[in-house]
C-alpha cells in the first residue's frame, strides 16, 4: 500500500504543486499527516530544525495526483482508518474570530496546553480526559487558479475544520485540474463547535487510510458534499457566517432536487422541519458552515 509521508509538505494549495504520489481510482493508501507547529516543540530534540520547517498552519503531507481525473469531474475521498500519534495540544493567541481582541488580547489571554494521547482518551491533566473523536480538518483539490494558504477553505474544499470528515465519511469535491491534486492534514483527536482557540481542537498527527474515487460531478453540485451512514451534507466556507448558512442551504436543497425527486419548494418546507446546521469552525479566513439531512427524512436517491 502507498503511503503520503511528511518528507514534502505543502502549506499552500495551488495547480502548480507537484505531485508526491500517484494513485488510481478507488486505490487505498495511506497519509501520514504532521502536527501543526505549537508549544510541542518547545521540548522537541529537534524542536528548533522542525519550527523552520512548519514555516506554516495545517501542512498537507504532499499532493497526491488521481490518475484520469479531469475538469468537470468529482473526486469521492473515502476517509478510513485514523490513528494518532500520542502528543498533540490547544492553543489560543488571545485572539480569534470567535474572541477578538480588538486593541490587543482579549480577557481570556494567550493559554496552551499540551496533552497526551492513548488509543481511547486524551489526557489533560488534573485528573480530567476527553474522548477521542479523530477526524481530519483538511482535504482539498488544486483549484483551477488561484493558490491559498491552506487556512482557506472554499468550493475547492481546503480548511473544513469539520467534524463529520471521520472514518466511514466520503468527501466529494470538484475537479479542476488533471489529476485533481488531492491535500490531506490537520488531523485533530477532538473538535468543538466553532474551533474557537484557533490552534484546534486538540492538534494531533497520524495516519489516515484513504480511497480516491472519480465519478462524474453530480447535477447542480455547488460546492463541497459530505455523505455518512446516517446524513447527506453540504459544507460552505465564507464571510460572514450567514453567507456560509445560506450558501450551504442552497446547495442541500439542490441536491435534494436533482437527486432525491423534490421541487426547490417541497424540500425548503420539508428542510425547515429537519434541517440540521451548525457553524463548525469562526476562526479562519473563511467560516464553516455544514447543513445537513438524515437519510431516514428522505426517499431512495433518483437511479
Amino acid at each position: 500500500m502507498q503511503r503520503a509521508t511528511r518528507d514534502v509538505l505543502y502549506f499552500e494549495t495551488g495547480p502548480d504543486n507537484k505531485p508526491t504520489m500517484r494513485v488510481k481510482s478507488g486505490e487505498t493508501f495511506e497519509v501520514d499527516t504532521q502536527l501543526n507547529r505549537g508549544p510541542w516543540l518547545d521540548n522537541h530534540p529537534e524542536g528548533a530544525r522542525l519550527k523552520e520547517l512548519l514555516r506554516g498552519g495545517n501542512p498537507s503531507s504532499g499532493c497526491i495526483y488521481v490518475e484520469g481525473a479531469k475538469p468537470g469531474d468529482a473526486v469521492r475521498v473515502r476517509i478510513g482508518d485514523i490513528r494518532l500519534d500520542p502528543v498533540g495540544f490547544t492553543r489560543y493567541s488571545g485572539n480569534t474570530g470567535a474572541m477578538p481582541g480588538w486593541l490587543g488580547p482579549s480577557g481570556v489571554g494567550p493559554a496552551e496546553r499540551v496533552v497526551h494521547i492513548d488509543d481511547r482518551h486524551i489526557h489533560w491533566g488534573d485528573g480530567r480526559t476527553l474522548p477521542l473523536r479523530p477526524m481530519i480538518g483538511f482535504v482539498g483539490v488544486a483549484p483551477a487558479v488561484e493558490r491559498h494558504h491552506n487556512g482557506w477553505g472554499g468550493d475547492w474544499g481546503g480548511n473544513f475544520d469539520i467534524q463529520e470528515i471521520t472514518t466511514g465519511a466520503t468527501v466529494v469535491l470538484p475537479v479542476n485540474v488533471e489529476g485533481a491534486l488531492v491535500h490531506i492534514g490537520d488531523m485533530h483527536a477532538i473538535q468543538g463547535d466553532g474551533e474557537i482557540c484557533g490552534a484546534g481542537g486538540i492538534e494531533a498527527s497520524g495516519t489516515v487510510r484513504v480511497a480516491c474515487d472519480i465519478v462524474p460531478r453530480p447535477k447542480g453540485m455547488l460546492g463541497p458534499r459530505i455523505e455518512d451512514k446516517t446524513h447527506i451534507a453540504t459544507v460552505a466556507m465564507a464571510r460572514p457566517a450567514e453567507d456560509a448558512f445560506r450558501q450551504a442551504l442552497s446547495a442541500l436543497l439542490l441536491w435534494m432536487e436533482a437527486e432525491y425527486r423534490f421541487t426547490k419548494a417541497d424540500a425548503y418546507l420539508w428542510l425547515g422541519q429537519v434541517l440540521e446546521a451548525r457553524v463548525t469552525q469562526f476562526v479562519n479566513p473563511t467560516f464553516t458552515y455544514i447543513a445537513k439531512i438524515n437519510r431516514a427524512f428522505l426517499p431512495p436517491a433518483a437511479g
